[in-house]
């Protein structure tokens, strides 16, 4: 690309010991260079705790920062806001501004959400073992209870009974959200034919990235748990050890296969309800996202959370790698995020995301 006055695209990340890191920019940028693609030699990082770069060769910022932002690291919003706000009067591009990294605290996301008509889950944000008690009986059982402000899904506690709930016991003063826990597993079960048994007897989390308006596919977990994700999903059973001695004797051969088909279907389709996923990252105020979500029978979803910091390795690293053809997947969706960077960020005008079309 012809380097001109405003050539470059700043990625604000976090300086070191200031936050969170996850393995994504780094397999990004690898990738570029692996493809010589173009927009490689426009990126510039900049680290917190530097202070307020320079932007006088900048045409675009992009913000690939923790969150929710504030909330667990207030010093780097701090100095994300200043850059922010000096690109703004200059005129350039900000994606995934630091006020819009703000928002995805579950109760924050979930109020955004309701008051866009976005489908999503009702939540309730509580403080102590009171307002959790009414919380569940306001929203109904069987309700999650989980941090405000992690995406992880440790210490996530599902209160399906009264004996449950007694259980589950809160530190006074530390923001958790109570989240109405939708059952579409047994949605599933309530209807019949046309739909892979998995959804029957599994419960299932899907997962697209979204850029401005452009959607992909990225994978479809199953878990025997209705709170999915990679470490209690039938993939990790499925990776152990024991498993794969199993099927060597023929043993749960048919299950895998199964998982994989249904993923990689999922993955080279068009994705289902794309224009709620564009709506719901685009209400948040943000550019650049991974949606979580449940499909419903009827081709609806139900959208869990947006994570516009998310963890995306090399496919050497993904779970089965090799019999779900991660590293040629991963590589798929890191030149489609390239291609769409590029088309938001162009080197003159305000910049437009154009149709992208994957390989």
């Amino acid at each position: 690309m012809q380097t001109t006055q405003n050539s470059k695209i700043l990625v604000v990340v976090h300086g070191k010991g200031r936050g969170r890191e996850v393995p994504t920019g780094k397999a990004f940028q690898k990738r570029l260079a692996q493809t010589n693609h173009s927009l490689l030699q426009d990126i510039r990082i900049h680290e917190t705790g530097a202070g307020v770069p320079s932007l006088a060769d900048v045409r675009a910022i992009v913000f690939w920062l923790g969150d929710p932002l504030q909330q667990k690291y207030p010093d780097c919003y701090t100095e994300a806001k200043a850059i922010a706000d000096e690109a703004e009067a200059l005129g350039l591009k900000v994606l995934n501004h630091p006020d819009a990294l703000c928002n995805t605290s579950k109760t924050m996301q979930a109020r955004i959400w309701s008051e866009k008509k976005v489908p999503s889950a009702a939540v309730r944000l509580v403080r102590n073992d009171s307002q959790l008690r009414s919380a569940v009986f306001e929203l109904g059982k069987p309700c999650i209870v989980r941090s405000d402000c992690e995406h992880a899904q440790r210490d996530v506690t599902i209160v399906r009974n009264q004996e449950d709930l007694a259980r589950c016991s809160l530190t006074s003063g530390t923001a958790s959200a109570v989240l109405r826990l939708y059952d579409i597993r047994q949605e599933y079960r309530d209807v019949r034919g046309g739909f892979s048994h998995l959804f029957r007897e599994y419960h299932h989390k899907a997962r697209a990235f979204v850029i401005g308006d452009q959607v992909m596919a990225s994978h479809l977990f199953f878990s025997k748990s209705p709170i999915v994700g990679l470490s209690n999903s039938l993939f990790s059973r499925e990776s152990s050890h024991n498993r794969a001695v199993a099927r060597k004797f023929g043993y749960h051969r048919h299950l895998l296969d199964e998982l994989i088909e249904a993923d990689q279907q999922y993955f080279n389709s068009p994705v289902l309800g794309r224009a709620h996923l564009v709506q719901a990252v685009r209400s948040l105020g943000l550019d650049i996202a991974a949606v979580d979500y449940s499909i419903r029978p009827d081709g609806q979803v139900m959208i869990w959370e947006a994570n516009p910091y998310f963890w995306l390795p090399e496919g050497e690293s993904s779970v089965l790698s090799e019999e779900r053809h991660a590293v040629e997947r991963v590589q798929k969706s890191f030149d489609w995020m390239a291609d769409c960077l590029q088309a938001a960020t162009p080197q003159t005008g305000t910049g437009e995301f154009e149709e992208v079309v994957s390989a």
